[in-house]
């Protein structure tokens, strides 16, 4: 197996990896929406974590979804 053949490998389960974890972290901000949604707090919970998103501007989106449901306890 040569070198150009074993990175190729090698990049295919890195994406593959990437593609998981994406979908981990859209499952959870999926979750958090559906819970807000559920006790009619999803405009509350997305308003908080747009302000978190000001403050901490590298924040990540799962991240100020926690922060929202976190702060009107969802």
């Amino acid at each position: 197996m040569g070198y150009e053949e074993k990175w190729r490998m090698n990049q295919r389960d890195f994406d593959e990896e990437k593609a998981d974890e994406e979908a981990i972290i859209n499952n959870q901000c999926d979750s958090i929406l559906a819970k807000a949604d559920k006790h009619d707090l999803q405009l509350e919970v997305v308003w908080a974590a747009f302000k978190h998103k000001e403050q901490f501007p590298t924040a990540s989106l799962l991240e100020c979804l926690q922060v929202g449901a976190d702060e009107w306890d969802v």
